[in-house]
C-alpha cells in the first residue's frame, strides 16, 4: 500500500504536473479564457428572461425573443469564439505573427464545418463544434509553424509595406494548412466535425457522471496538495466539455425544454469552489477562532479575496490536505440535481461571485441552490475545523516558545548590564 501511495505521489502528480505545463495544455487553458465575457454576457439575459416567477415570465413575455437573442448570438457561435481563442493563443506559443497565425487556423476550422451541402450551418457553431475547433486550430497553427520554420514563405523587399509583406508571407503556408483541410472535408467527403466528437466522447460521457466528476476533483485536489495549480492543470481538460454541456443546457432553454446536463460549466461551484478551489471560505471562517498570530494575520489577509473565490493566499500559505468531504459534497450535488431537488445549471456567472449569490444565478434563480451552497459552507467549516485547531495549537506553542526565548534573553541582557555597571 505504501509503494502504490509513494509512485501515485512521486510519479503520477509530477508526471500531471508537466502534462499540465504543455504548450497546447497551456494554450487550450488561455484560449478558452476568451469564451467568459461572452458567455457571461449571454447568461445575464438568460437569467432575466428566465427567472422562475409566473408574474416575471407574463412581464417578460413580450420581449422575450428579444432577450434570447442575445442568448443566440453568444452562445450560437461558441465554437467559433473558441476557434480564434485557440487560434491567437497558439500563434503566441508558436511565435507566429498573431494577426495570420488567428485568421487562417480560423477559416481552417469554417472549412471543417461545412455540412454535407458543403454550406455552413450556423446551428453547428455551437457547442457541437468546439473540439472541432480546438483540434482543427492547433492543427492549422502547427502546419503554418512547420513551413515558417522551413523558409516555405514569400519574401518581399524591404520596400514593401509591413502589412503587405506578412500577408503575402504567410501565403504559403496558410495555403497549405487550409488546402489539407479543403481535402479532407470536400474531396474526401470525411465529415470532420463527427470525426473529432467520436473521438472525444469517451471524454464527453464520462465527465457527464459522478464519477468522471469525482475523478476530476480528486486530481485536482491531489495536484494541490503537491504545490500544483490543480484548478489551471485539470481545468484544461474538463473546461471545454463542461462549457458544451452548459451551452447545451442554455439552448434547450432558450427553446422552452428542460436542461439535460448537470455538470454544467458551474457545477464545482457547489463544494469545491466554495471561496476558490478546496471549498477554502470554510477554512478562513474557522480561522476566526484562532489564537496564534501568523493563523489570525492570514485570516485578515485571506478572508475578503476567499468570499470572491480567490483561493491561492491561504492555498500556498497554509497545509492544505486532500479533502473528501468536498468530493462528498458535488456527489450530493450531483443527485440533488438529478432527481430535481435544486435546478441545473443554465447560466455562467464570473467566478468571482459570492457564494449562495452564485448558486441563485447559475440556476435561474433556483433559492433551494442558494439554501444548499449554504448548508456546504458550513460543511466545510466543521470539516476543516478539527485540523484547523491542531495547526493553531501548534503555532501558537511555538509563538509562546519564542516569546519566551526573547523574554529570557531581555532578561539576561539586563542582568549582564546591571552587573557591567556594579563592576564600575
Amino acid at each position: 500500500m505504501k509503494s502504490i501511495i509513494s509512485g501515485f505521489q512521486n510519479k503520477f502528480l509530477p508526471a500531471l504536473a508537466k502534462f499540465g505545463n504543455l504548450k497546447y495544455m497551456v494554450v487550450l487553458r488561455d484560449g478558452m479564457i476568451i469564451t467568459i465575457p461572452f458567455t457571461i454576457f449571454g447568461s445575464i439575459f438568460m437569467i432575466v428572461a428566465n427567472l422562475p416567477f409566473t408574474w416575471w415570465a407574463d412581464f417578460i413575455k413580450p420581449i422575450s425573443g428579444y432577450l434570447n437573442a442575445a442568448v443566440t448570438v453568444t452562445f450560437g457561435i461558441l465554437a467559433l469564439i473558441v476557434a480564434m481563442g485557440i487560434s491567437y493563443q497558439s500563434a503566441k506559443a508558436n511565435k507566429l505573427d498573431t494577426m495570420t497565425g488567428t485568421v487562417i487556423p480560423t477559416v481552417a476550422f469554417l472549412l471543417a464545418m461545412l455540412n454535407n451541402k458543403l454550406t455552413i450551418d450556423p446551428a453547428d457553431l455551437g457547442s457541437g463544434g468546439i473540439f472541432t475547433a480546438i483540434v482543427i486550430c492547433i492543427i492549422s497553427s502547427e502546419i503554418i509553424r512547420f513551413c515558417v520554420a522551413r523558409n516555405w514563405t514569400i519574401e518581399l523587399p524591404d520596400s514593401v509595406p509591413p502589412a503587405v509583406a506578412k500577408s503575402f508571407s504567410s501565403l504559403i503556408p496558410g495555403s497549405i494548412a487550409l488546402f489539407l483541410v479543403w481535402l479532407v472535408r470536400v474531396v474526401l467527403h470525411v465529415n470532420i466535425n463527427s470525426v473529432i466528437q467520436f473521438i472525444f466522447s469517451p471524454l464527453v460521457v464520462g465527465l457527464d457522471s459522478i464519477w468522471g466528476i469525482e475523478l476530476a476533483i480528486f486530481l485536482v485536489l491531489a495536484l494541490w496538495v503537491v504545490g500544483v495549480h490543480g484548478t489551471n492543470v485539470i481545468g484544461s481538460i474538463y473546461t471545454p466539455v463542461f462549457l458544451s454541456f452548459l451551452t447545451a443546457n442554455i439552448n434547450a432553454v432558450a427553446k422552452g425544454h428542460a436542461p439535460v446536463h448537470i455538470a454544467a460549466d458551474g457545477f464545482l461551484n457547489f463544494g469545491l469552489t466554495i471561496g476558490g478551489t478546496g471549498a477554502i471560505l470554510g477554512l478562513v471562517l474557522c480561522m476566526f477562532t484562532a489564537k496564534s498570530k501568523r493563523y489570525k494575520a492570514m485570516r485578515n489577509l485571506g478572508f475578503m479575496p476567499s468570499v470572491f473565490n480567490i483561493s491561492e493566499p491561504i492555498m500556498f500559505g497554509l497545509p492544505v490536505v486532500l479533502n473528501p468531504t468536498l468530493m462528498v459534497l458535488e456527489f450530493i450535488t450531483y443527485y440533488l440535481m438529478k432527481f430535481g431537488v435544486i435546478g441545473m445549471i443554465v447560466a455562467q456567472v464570473p467566478w468571482t461571485t459570492p457564494t449562495v449569490i452564485s448558486g441563485f444565478l447559475m440556476t435561474g434563480g433556483d433559492w433551494r441552490a442558494s439554501l444548499w451552497q449554504l448548508i456546504e459552507l458550513i460543511v466545510s467549516v466543521a470539516a476543516y475545523y478539527p485540523f484547523f485547531k491542531v495547526l493553531d495549537r501548534q503555532e501558537l506553542k511555538v509563538e509562546q516558545a519564542e516569546e519566551a526565548k526573547k523574554e529570557n534573553a531581555a532578561t539576561d541582557d539586563s542582568i549582564a548590564t546591571d552587573t557591567s555597571v556594579k563592576g564600575a
